[in-house]
């Protein structure tokens, strides 16, 4: 039943988890080895995988299947798998095109030792604000189970008239093997039974939510064969031409190569008090170079001061002591972020030019901020310290209060969700955030008694320290971690327009982040600040790439340079990539008017998004759902990329 009240979207949801995270870990059980010609990985246009990557493993089957090329498999990587886990695959869409008829999901499976819940077929009919319908194999008391050959299974249930949405797939929950092909999605008649009956299950998720998501997806799911098959392109000739002639070329991604060619970014960002620029990967030289480019262009011709970056607070406050006044190595500094993507040749000679543009004003104009709170250890230290020298009493009882983290922390400082999650109870995780709120409100309340003696700055930054501590708690305790780190960096990004509301903001962080999509921290910085909020993605054609690499066995590897050689002929990127153009910037908000030419542009498509993590073997898998003109009010391309420039930890 854990997949009712789920809403799953189109991206991946393993890589996703680990794709921003520095919380990477190596399975402590034996794993079993990958079996021959079987590929690791989720087949194009399918979403899925575990959450416990280390027990269970996706992929394609090139060996052992119906027909075909492949088959999709689903198999235990330990023996440790148990009731609390499970694997699936899954393709959502829009069930505009299905309201108010039966259909029917049918698939060859093929089981082989699965013990413990088995396998199954599953579907779901979503509305705004409920489940209209549901049919899981395994739940209802169909579970495939022990060893079979190839077998016909279907799921039938009816899709009404104010459905939104349609989400299919096969799940697997103990040990086996299972293969799935020849997968349908059809329309039947009424004298096909329904597998269930119809059964209205109010759900939790916001309408507008569950509305939006199905709307960045497409019509009718592909791939169900799971030969791969790229689809047909969508570069025709009309859309191409279009997009040519309404996209600006630009000359460079080199920082201080004046502005003569970005005058269209000056054109899109207009009058916003923030604007964020995204990533496609997290490890790409010119994606990083032309942020800091743009960040001069910003800071040069529409005044904007505010640097802001997904990167934790307190350990960016340092940053922002070099920047304005000139305190600490930067090289240093940016190894504190933690993050191996920002300690970068690239961040650091944008930090040196914020640096040295505070030295020509002879004014701290420029401001180097942090909105992330995956790494909570300095926030709870700050709150120690700072408290403690406020009341020494109130600083005894904040270390009491803290201490309830205390299992998530190593013996290094740092903080894991997992040893959170492990090392406490369902209990102690609600008495710890009841503990931390109380706190919060104390803190609130003994701020007009600090006033006399301490900087309004100041006291702004201890009450934001203990917001902080709360964000990480709620998302180690949640299920939906990552979505509630998107609300609270959109949070914490607020709050900086918020203390300085004469400020123009820069905001910088992967494309999901900075995007309108439900859930994405920018949708909730966009919900409010409305036309004040521009957004630009990032993407590219061809080239290499910096990130946390996938071995055979399905463990993490260092942080290795990967490659991309291909361009999905259905993708956004096709299109770009057909202008013959290596730099665009193009204002998405053209194709509201670009009449039957931009059409392609303004339906759902895959773009490009990977994260720190990268497996090469499931590239098809690296792609999100997205409607342009919802989610993006610009987008910047590049035709061929390198990876950024790491530097050592310090």
């Amino acid at each position: 039943m854990r997949l009712v009240t789920r809403l799953l979207g189109s991206v991946v949801l393993v890589l996703w988890a680990v794709a921003c995270a520095n919380d990477l870990s190596t399975p402590a059980e034996a794993v079993i080895g990958t079996v021959a010609d079987q590929k690791p990985g989720l087949p194009r246009a399918w979403f899925g995988g575990s959450a416990r990557a280390d027990l269970y493993e996706v992929g394609l089957d090139n060996s052992v299947r119906r027909s075909g090329g492949a088959s999709a498999y689903l198999r235990s990587r330990t023996n440790a798998v148990d009731a609390s886990s499970f694997a699936s695959i899954g393709q959502s869409m829009s069930a505009v095109s299905y309201r108010g008829r039966r259909v029917r999901l049918s698939g060859y499976v093929r089981v082989d030792s699965v013990t413990g819940g088995g396998a199954g077929l599953w579907m779901r009919i979503d509305g705004a604000t409920a489940t209209l319908g549901f049919d899981n194999m395994i739940s209802y008391g169909r579970p495939i189970t022990g060893t079979t050959g190839w077998l016909l299974y279907n799921v039938v249930l009816d899709v009404p008239a104010d459905a939104v949405g349609v989400t299919i797939g096969a799940l697997f929950e103990g040990r086996g093997l299972v293969r799935i092909d020849d997968v349908k999605f059809e329309i039947v008649d009424t004298t096909v039974s329904t597998s269930r009956s119809p059964t209205r299950m109010p759900t939790t998720a916001d309408s507008a939510t569950v509305t939006n998501t199905y709307l960045r997806n497409s019509a009718t799911p592909s791939n169900l064969d799971f030969e791969g098959n790229a689809g047909t392109t969508i570069a025709d000739a009309a859309t191409v031409a279009w997009l040519d002639a309404n996209a600006r070329p630009f000359v460079t991604d080199a920082p201080t190569s004046g502005f003569d060619d970005l005058a269209e970014i000056g054109t899109i960002v207009g009058t916003a008090r923030v604007v964020a620029l995204g990533e496609a990967t997290h490890g790409t030289r010119e994606f990083f170079r032309m942020k800091h480019r743009t960040f001069e262009y910003l800071v040069e011709k529409q005044g904007f001061t505010h640097f802001t970056i997904e990167a934790t607070m307190p350990e960016s406050r340092a940053m922002d002591r070099y920047v304005t006044r000139g305190e600490g190595d930067p090289e240093k500094l940016l190894s504190n972020l933690y993050f191996w993507t920002w300690n970068t040749d690239e961040v650091l000679d944008l930090v040196k030019w914020m640096r040295a543009y505070n030295l020509r004003a002879n004014a701290p104009r420029l401001r180097f901020v942090g909105f992330d709170m995956q790494s909570p250890q300095q926030a709870v230290d700050s709150i120690l310290s700072t408290l403690t020298r406020l009341d020494a009493t109130l600083g005894q009882r904040a270390r009491t209060v803290v201490s309830c983290l205390a299992p998530a922390r190593d013996a290094s400082g740092l903080y894991a969700s997992s040893r959170y999650l492990s090392g406490t109870t369902a209990n102690q995780r609600v008495s710890c955030a009841d503990s931390l709120s109380a706190l919060a409100a104390t803190v609130a309340t003994r701020r007009a008694q600090w006033a006399a003696t301490n900087s309004s700055e100041e006291l702004d930054w201890v009450e934001q320290y203990v917001t902080l501590v709360r964000q990480w708690a709620r998302m180690a305790a949640s299920s939906g971690g990552s979505a509630e780190r998107d609300k609270a960096m959109a949070d914490n990004l607020l709050w900086v327009a918020d203390k300085n509301p004469a400020a123009r903001i820069f905001a910088w962080a992967h494309n999901y982040h900075v995007s309108r999509k439900p859930g994405a921290m920018g949708s909730f910085v966009g919900a409010r600040l409305g036309t004040q909020y521009r957004v630009f993605g990032f993407t590219f054609g061809l080239g290499r790439l910096n990130a946390v690499g996938v071995n055979a066995s399905g463990a993490f590897s260092g942080v290795v340079q990967h490659t991309v050689d291909a361009i999905d002929v259905s993708s956004l990127e096709a299109v770009f990539a057909a202008t013959n153009q290596p730099r665009l910037i193009f204002d998405a908000r053209r194709i509201a008017s670009g009449g039957s030419a931009a059409a392609t542009l303004d339906k759902a498509l895959r773009m490009r998004s990977i994260g720190a993590v990268y497996a090469a073997a499931s590239a098809s898998s690296y792609f999100d759902q997205t409607l342009i003109p919802l989610d993006y009010d610009a987008l910047i391309w590049f035709a061929n990329t390198t990876p950024s420039t790491l530097l050592p930890f310090r």
